[in-house]
């Protein structure tokens, strides 16, 4: 088990019940996700992509978690997305069968670890391309040393991320591949989310027609190398339009459409929080399901200053805490003195935050006392789980029943 829990010498005692948080068995900070919430987000997921006629594969960038894939994938998920190279070397190791690197193979070193995994490892590999010089670079090496690789053509948002901006000229991709024996078209990939602002649901909804337009014709043309190639997009505040209309244009018999949310599993109080409130504003689809994502991340930290009337410095960071995309939220606190758990006053507020700690305001009608212990929230959990090798899971109380692995 992980440093942070109690004692070596009473591990196996205290391994048959658990370390309590609240009994102060745990080093804090100390970062945990609730099993239950866990559950409930896999299963809700599972059921929006069966309910909506599409395959889920879903980012594991979110957590690397090899433990959590494979309760997605029990749940159903279809593959397992990831965005670089070693996080693909360090699952297909640990047994993921199917896996789409959603991004671009580039360099001769990510070449030869992926053709030493395809010819190690019965896998089902598929990475994005989206220009002439990496499908070249990609064609001449992975023909050279005999070893087929399943390609996905990514189209892009113009001033977006990665992909291929202009529908109209893509062809001119396809015949660069064609030119590979070893490049097997397999479908198109593509990104959403970079799309904001005004109008935002028209221009993911015309963006996503056009590139399932894109794949009707390219289906006729017999640009795709398979049966039932793959139109793969969406991350995690534009599925339920992506799944939607991809649907519309393309028949799910001759396609396997294929959306790729990522933090749905873990969730938040912050940015996807309010991406899941407008899914549910707009789709009834989403409404039917049981239940709803909840959040399941959350961090234990000691107050360790309260220098002024008002102010506690906490002791927690940006090593420990994510922080890009609002400053974590105070949920519960502690007093370990008088045994005393509650919901926090509405007036706790994280104003600043610094490497090991955080400034925090609060009432002064408020008790706080160094020592105690306060539980927080947090938005964007992928920089979260990216600060901890182990994270605790808690079944029932506050107590870590076990710990989970990442593998950043």
């Amino acid at each position: 088990m992980a440093e942070f829990l109690k004692g070596s010498g009473q591990r196996a005692q205290l391994a048959n019940q658990g370390w309590n948080i609240l009994d102060e068995q745990v080093s804090l900070p100390v970062a945990v996700v609730k099993q239950n919430a866990i559950s409930q987000n896999a299963k809700w997921m599972s059921q929006f992509a069966a309910r909506s006629e599409v395959l889920l594969a879903p980012h594991g960038k979110t957590t690397m978690s090899i433990e959590l894939f494979q309760q997605q994938l029990a749940e159903g998920a279809w593959a397992i997305t990831l965005a670089t190279v070693p996080q693909v070397v360090n699952a297909a190791k640990a047994g993921i069968k199917r896996i789409i690197l959603a991004n671009q193979l580039v360099g001769k070193y990510h070449f030869e670890l992926i053709s030493e995994l395809l010819r190690q490892f019965d896998i089902e590999f598929y990475c994005f391309v989206d220009s002439i010089e990496n499908a070249t670079a990609l064609g001449e090496y992975f023909n050279q040393h005999a070893i087929s690789l399943n390609i996905l053509l990514e189209v892009g948002v113009e001033e977006g991320r990665c992909g291929w901006r202009d529908l109209s000229t893509l062809d001119a991709l396809v015949n660069t591949c064609q030119r590979y024996r070893c490049l097997e078209i397999a479908g198109l990939g593509f990104y959403e989310g970079v799309i904001s602002g005004q109008n935002a649901q028209l221009r993911v909804t015309e963006f996503v027609q056009g590139v399932a337009d894109k794949a009707f014709e390219f289906k006729v043309l017999g640009y795709f190398n398979n049966d039932a190639p793959i139109i793969t997009g969406a991350g995690s505040a534009w599925y339920d339009v992506v799944a939607q209309n991809m649907n519309q244009v393309l028949n799910k018999d001759d396609f396997r459409l294929v959306i790729r949310p990522g933090c749905y599993l873990i969730h938040d109080t912050g940015i996807y929080a309010h991406a899941q409130h407008e899914v549910l504003a707009r789709s009834q689809l989403a409404c039917d399901i049981n239940g709803d994502l909840v959040s399941s991340l959350y961090i234990w930290a000691y107050v360790a200053s309260i220098p002024e009337s008002g102010l506690a410095i906490i002791a927690m960071g940006k090593r420990d805490v994510a922080f890009d995309a609002g400053l974590p939220i105070a949920e519960f606190h502690y007093c370990p003195v008088t045994q005393c758990l509650k919901v926090v006053d509405a007036d706790m507020r994280i104003e600043k935050i610094m490497d090991q700690h955080c400034m925090m305001r609060y009432s002064t009608q408020t008790t706080l006392k160094v020592g105690d212990m306060l539980c927080f929230s947090t938005s964007h959990p992928c920089l979260t789980f990216d600060k901890w090798r182990q994270i605790g899971v808690i079944e029932q109380d506050w107590v870590i029943t076990k710990t989970i692995s990442t593998h950043f």
